[in-house]
């Protein structure tokens, strides 16, 4: 009878772990960070003699727990965090590429509607070429493409600013998560396989993984317990307890770097930090595209001013200066009676027809309008790439959700099936307790 007793005894208390098992999971199923928890229940078994003559005898006992198990699978851990890097490297990319056309468009007053305005001004002054104030627009179609230059250079050079400034915040971030990885990696040694803490510690190490992962490249090496080490390049971010951050460095004209222990790391390719980098690689050469042409701009119009004669027979002087960028680009002030609009041997209007000359394929006009096409089609590929991406790692997610994620129907289903062999183990006891109070009641 006490074996009895014993039996349901140790079915109660597995039972109500298990119990206890689906109640968090239930209390977690909004949890991004949590996985499917399961019980691992095994037998005990008895030994004992009979009789000194006679041998020992093996018998199935009851129930025991073995230890907590997380409904995980590794493969798939490892490839939904590939996917979830690809996708926002992507989802990134759109976002900063995206901000790179419209520093183009500049609030739709790009410069190469203002080119255009600048050729017409041009073409109506070459038939009436005394006429002040169509000088005066000329001018000022000059003096306003230039200040779209001027603005343009700068909207991308805020653009830019701003994607250091997102890419040093997410160097931060991760840095945050690699030191929360070195703790967890710290309490992961001591803490026995199997139990509510190990199981709590290896959702905080998967969580922080994610993390890292998706803002940056790295290479993962799983040690025992479910330690985790990282690396990257040949640098160890993290080594059981000890962090070794990454850090931020913006380079002037070009995509920023990354350091670790004083030594640059490759450019990163995936997670966010890819992401940034790329984008910002992009938009650094469309800055410096932009400056080629604002180069190009100046040389063409003093070039064209220059071969003209003034209304008193002087060589137009230069129109605009530059210092080699699209932001250094200015007027120089000339007036109206400034403007070299007749040519050498004395016509007119010589030298302002010979305007429209400047447009063509390898004109600023031109130029400007591929650099647009550029940007667009740019972005154009990166959300092709970006809605590839989020697809590949939805199917990647629904495969490790099946797995890993809290089913509310599954768990209702437990529940009642628990309830059952829950009341079975009390009936066991209530029988054992009734079969020794008859005994004892014969006495």
């Amino acid at each position: 009878m006490s074996d009895l007793l014993s039996i349901g005894r140790a079915a109660l208390r597995v039972n109500t772990r298990a119990l206890e098992i689906v109640g968090s999971n239930v209390a977690n199923a909004e949890n991004p960070n949590y996985v499917r928890r399961t019980l691992n229940i095994g037998d005990t078994t008895i030994y004992g003699t009979t009789n000194p003559l006679y041998g020992n005898y093996i018998g199935t006992g009851s129930v025991a727990v073995n230890g907590i198990v997380r409904s995980s699978d590794q493969f798939l851990e490892a490839a939904t965090r590939q996917t979830g890097a690809n996708r926002v490297r992507t989802e990134v990319m759109v976002q900063w590429l995206d901000q790179g056309e419209i520093a183009l468009a500049n609030n739709q007053s790009d410069i190469g509607s203002q080119l255009t305005e600048l050729f017409g001004s041009a073409e109506e002054l070459s038939a009436v070429p005394f006429e002040p104030a169509l000088r005066g627009q000329f001018l000022g179609d000059i003096e306003d493409t230039v200040a779209r230059f001027n603005q343009t250079a700068s909207n991308l050079s805020a653009t830019i600013t701003l994607m250091d400034g997102a890419a040093a915040q997410e160097a931060s971030e991760l840095n945050g998560a690699l030191a929360e990885l070195a703790e967890v990696n710290e309490k992961l040694r001591p803490t026995r396989p199997g139990t509510s803490q190990h199981i709590a510690l290896l959702d905080q190490r998967d969580a922080a993984l994610t993390v890292i992962t998706e803002k940056l490249d790295v290479e993962i090496s799983f040690g025992d317990n479910g330690l985790v080490d990282i690396s990257r390049g040949g640098a160890n971010l993290v080594a059981f307890n000890t962090v070794s951050p990454v850090t931020f460095v913006s380079n002037a004209g070009a995509a920023f770097d990354l350091e670790v222990g004083g030594a640059i790391q490759p450019p990163p390719t995936d997670g966010t930090l890819g992401g940034l980098n790329r984008a910002q690689s992009d938009i650094a050469a469309v800055a410096t595209n932009l400056d080629s042409l604002a180069v190009q701009f100046a040389n063409e119009l003093n070039g064209w001013q220059a071969n003209g004669r003034t209304d008193g027979g002087a060589v137009g002087a230069a129109v605009v200066s530059q210092s080699g960028t699209a932001a250094s680009l200015s007027a120089t002030g000339l007036t109206a009676d400034d403007l070299a609009l007749a040519s050498p041997a004395g016509v007119a209007n010589g030298n302002i027809l010979a305007f429209v000359d400047l447009r063509t394929p390898g004109g600023t006009e031109q130029q400007f309008e591929g650099l647009v096409l550029g940007q667009a089609q740019n972005l154009l590929s990166a959300r092709s790439e970006s809605d590839a991406a989020t697809a590949f790692d939805r199917a990647t997610r629904e495969a490790r959700d099946q797995v890993s994620v809290v089913d509310l129907d599954r768990e209702a289903a437990d529940l009642i099936r628990l309830q059952q062999s829950y009341e079975a183990s009390a009936r066991i006891v209530q029988v054992a307790r009734e079969t020794i109070q008859s005994v004892l009641a014969i006495f």
